[in-house]
């Protein structure tokens, strides 16, 4: 195992995903993979309504919101005693974002929590997990 891919939406599930991603890269010595699938909060038909300037500002917004919780989520593996960590942002739908992530990167293995924060989290829980433990070619660890 060279490369543990860990997803984080910057909630409490993302981070307990860290944690332990953190402690499988240290005990196989394998590069860290975080990433953060950005905008994915808003219905298309909303987002096919905003001008060329509210897409612009939106994505502005989306990028600083991806950047700062990749920012969090480095700063937490570090002080876990992560080794090298690579970040990387994507937009689109988060599990095959993530899916696609983990084969360019040639990830071994992907970490996730089992609930984050996503825009119907009450009905669906855990939707990004589950999708990704059915689509993933690759083992997936869903951290409670």
């Amino acid at each position: 195992m060279n490369r543990i891919l860990v997803a984080t939406d910057g909630s409490e599930g993302a981070n307990r995903a860290i944690d332990y991603a953190v402690q499988l890269a240290k005990s196989r010595e394998a590069e860290l993979i975080i990433v953060n699938i950005a905008g994915g909060g808003l219905p298309d038909d909303i987002l096919r309504s905003f001008t060329r300037s509210q897409h612009a500002w939106f994505e502005e917004i989306v990028s600083s919101a991806s950047a700062e919780a990749l920012g969090k989520a480095r700063e937490r593996a570090r002080a876990a005693g992560a080794g090298v960590i690579h970040l990387e942002s994507r937009t689109g739908d988060a599990a095959q974002a993530i899916i696609d992530i983990a084969r360019d990167k040639g990830a071994d293995t992907i970490v996730v929590g089992k609930r984050g924060n996503g825009r119907i989290a009450g009905l669906l829980i855990g939707s990004v997990s589950q999708k990704l433990v059915s689509l993933a070619p690759l083992p997936v660890v869903v951290v409670p």
